[in-house]
């Protein structure tokens, strides 16, 4: 399928580099003289480090928004089937709708997963009707609506 990528190449991170993407976790924004100063490692070697980790593409900073902040109070899981042949238009029409947030490839009797965020239901209703049922090749469609967030995070390395 387009876009899948051999994922079985895994870096471990030197204790190091753990401590290091641990403050960046906690704090994007830490300057790299004040992480030097707490792990007594050079400010040149935190930027090195924070260079080849982001060269790696195992680290990224960025700002998360809050989507509801913004607007987007309507966060729904799609699971969509799609007919085998057509998957690759299907994804590509996919990844060219603004209200998609990510799309995976699945098991079971879904192939796909989006998230989508939507104004109100009123929107949903309209990628529904007007967007994702019009795709040659999505054959059936299961809408799972959240209803609170009990978890959220994005500390991945402990």
């Amino acid at each position: 399928m387009e876009g899948s990528k051999d994922q079985s190449w895994c870096h471990e991170l030197d204790e190091l580099d753990r401590e290091i993407a641990l403050l960046l976790q906690e704090n994007a924004r830490i300057p790299f003289t004040k992480i030097a100063e707490k792990l007594g490692v050079t400010e040149r070697t935190i930027r090195l480090r924070v260079t080849q980790m982001q060269e790696e593409g195992i680290l990224s900073l960025v700002g998360v928004v809050n989507p509801i902040k913004v607007g987007l109070n309507v966060q729904t899981y799609i699971q969509v089937a799609v007919a085998p042949q057509q998957m690759d238009e299907v994804v590509k029409q996919l990844r060219e709708m603004e209200e998609i947030r990510w799309i995976i490839f699945t098991t079971g009797d879904y192939d796909l997963m989006l998230e989508v965020l939507t104004r109100d239901y009123d929107d949903l209703s309209e990628f529904l009707m007007k967007k994702l049922n019009h795709i040659d090749g999505v054959s059936q469609t299961n809408v799972i609506t959240v209803l609170k967030k009990l978890k959220s995070r994005f500390n991945f390395v402990r």
